[in-house]
């Protein structure tokens, strides 16, 4: 528990702002920890409902940022998803007795953890949309995201 709170200081007060590079790194350790393990997780606790909703908040922020392009409204579903998919195995850790539930939520802690300090040092991945819509200065749109 104290090394728990060590790299939560660390990683929230210890660390300065951080610029977008090596998606090549960063983009696979995100999709592996919060789509591969999180659903793994879930599905293999039997916590079907958690499971299913999450994906489907999941693909209805993916889908209103891709297929609809309202990025503010996607990205905050998105991160919502991924919100629950980190309270989940703190709540998992405080309420199952089962072995093999809580061995999956130590896993999806410290795969957390990784991410999260994988993020701070290598920088987070970014997203630009370029776009040259019909704006009256002639200059067009460029928007970045940031995970």
């Amino acid at each position: 528990m104290k090394n728990t709170l060590l790299i939560l200081i660390f990683l929230f007060l210890g660390v300065s702002s951080s610029k977008a590079a090596n998606e090549w790194i960063t983009v696979p350790v995100v999709v592996a920890d919060y789509y591969g393990w999180a659903y793994t997780e879930a599905f293999m606790d039997n916590a079907n409902v958690y499971g299913f909703s999450t994906a489907g908040v999941d693909a209805l922020g993916w889908t209103l940022l891709i297929g609809a392009g309202d990025y503010d409204a996607g990205l905050k579903f998105v991160n919502l998803a991924g919100l629950a998919k980190t309270v989940y195995p703190i709540a998992t850790l405080l309420w199952a007795t089962d072995t093999g539930t809580r061995q999956r939520a130590w896993i999806a802690l410290g795969t957390h953890t990784l991410t999260l300090v994988t993020l701070e040092f290598l920088g987070r991945p970014a997203l630009t949309v370029e776009a040259f819509g019909p704006r009256h200065d002639a200059y067009g749109a460029s928007l970045t995201f940031r995970f």
